[in-house]
């Protein structure tokens, strides 16, 4: 936060989308299903069809509209981009890690890369979820 309130969004961008990777990583080797079969890292894309879904029609819960906030943005922040494609515009952690440049790192991707670090990592405290992490 003190990074984006001095103006250095680049930095909190970075540091956040690290942050979110590794909360990523950790509820994926939680959740054995997540991994391959011999639990191993799988890879963005399967971790992208492991997310849980969330649908929420009139009858929603808090807890389900809650799992929607924090879920629902893993599908676009997980994509891949490909070198021959433009780099995305919006948040992804993709092209945080691999394409460093003023189309990515933006004031706005920033407090998004934020927002999404802090509110799944509120709702793993929150909700107990299971976090395995390396630290």
């Amino acid at each position: 936060m003190r990074m984006i309130e001095g103006g250095m969004f680049s930095g909190a961008q970075a540091l956040a989308a690290n942050v979110w990777d590794t909360l990523v990583r950790g509820l994926a080797f939680a959740n054995p299903a997540w991994l391959t079969d011999k639990g191993w890292w799988p890879g963005y894309a399967k971790i992208k069809q492991s997310v849980p879904t969330v649908d929420v029609d009139d009858d929603a819960t808090i807890g389900q509209f809650r799992r929607a906030a924090v879920f629902l943005p893993f599908a676009q922040t997980l994509e891949e981009f490909r070198r021959q494609h433009p780099v995305p515009e919006g948040f992804n952690r993709h092209a945080t890690a691999h394409a460093a440049g003023a189309v990515q790192y933006t004031a706005a991707n920033a407090v998004i890369a934020l927002m999404l670090a802090v509110s799944v990592l509120r709702e793993i405290d929150d909700q107990d979820y299971s976090v395995l992490l390396h630290a």
